[in-house]
């Protein structure tokens, strides 16, 4: 696996590159996160087979801050700059993992650009980037107060953290120290551009992507309104219903194993194809692949 540094529109971009045969998947992390977030998820697609490409966004990790917040700081601004990386790295066709914010970027991705075949996301509502719409998909609480708050003190890195990952995060660990790293105005424009509805309309986009989506989400996410994944309709939800599992607000952290079985999964079954017209872009919901799948969801971690 290699550790590059890639200039994108002038903002030095940290990406963990690892080699396969298979077709690539782009991991996009969460707010305040960074790309080691993924780490059991890189280990397990390699030995797939699939290419991982994981960068830090802009204002987390070791990337750059942007000198232009307001722009890149929001849904669009990190899926065009994402978009700019894979084409550097000569990647035409791949997938999208994203968790929370990496989730919204990622609907941004996959429904406006072919050249993502599918999208799995955790953590992540599908809104209307509006007040509204925000409060439909997520509940309110002291830690989701915490999202778009520019300075945060060792105190919001831990009640932030610990909300995020589902246990009591410690000060001196990598994360908080990347959670304490993050561009404070990353936190804020991205709130702010949401809410000003600068991005896709993503409960329409859901309805009406031909393209295969797959949801995982984690019963105790103290962030997400669960009852709104199910009332949103779907035009290819894998499995036609989310998959929940027994964890909070990071599924692919907190149950590393289960997670990864289904990604792989999901992997195997989708179409290779970009097509956003034709009926064989819909993922097949056949008795033998519902039964594949319950095999694997009643499997031992």
């Amino acid at each position: 696996m290699r550790r590059l540094f890639l200039t994108v529109d002038g903002i030095k971009i940290s990406t963990l590159v690892a080699e396969g045969s298979k077709e690539p998947v782009l991991l996009i992390h969460g707010n305040s996160s960074c790309k080691e977030i993924f780490h059991a998820q890189i280990r397990s697609l390699v030995r797939a087979g699939y290419p991982a490409i994981v960068p830090d966004l802009p204002g987390h990790g070791e990337s750059d801050d942007s000198r232009s917040p307001r722009a890149t700081y929001s849904f669009p601004g990190y899926a065009h700059m994402l978009r700019r990386l894979m084409k550097q790295l000569g990647i035409r066709r791949y997938h999208v993992v994203g968790w929370s914010l990496g989730g919204h970027i990622g609907l941004e991705l996959w429904s406006r650009f072919a050249e993502v075949h599918s999208l799995l996301i955790t953590g992540t509502p599908p809104i209307s980037l509006n007040p509204l719409g925000v409060s439909r998909g997520f509940v309110e609480s002291p830690a989701m107060n915490l999202a778009g708050t520019r300075v945060f003190g060792p105190s919001e890195v831990r009640a932030y953290g610990s909300a995020m990952l589902g246990t009591r995060i410690d000060l001196r660990g990598h994360l908080a120290r990347m959670i304490a790293r993050t561009d404070g105005r990353a936190r804020y424009w991205m709130v702010r551009n949401g809410l000003s509805g600068h991005g896709i309309n993503e409960v329409r986009a859901v309805q009406q992507c031909p393209r295969p989506l797959a949801i995982v989400q984690g019963r105790q996410d103290e962030f997400i309104n669960l009852d709104h994944l199910g009332r949103l309709q779907y035009k290819n939800l894998w499995l036609r219903e989310p998959i929940l599992l027994d964890a909070g607000h990071a599924p692919h952290w907190q149950v590393p194993v289960r997670f990864n079985r289904i990604l792989k999964s999901f992997l195997q079954q989708v179409p290779c194809q970009t097509s956003t017209t034709s009926k064989s872009t819909t993922v097949g919901h056949t008795l033998g692949q519902q039964k594949n799948y319950l095999k694997l969801k009643c499997s031992p971690p």
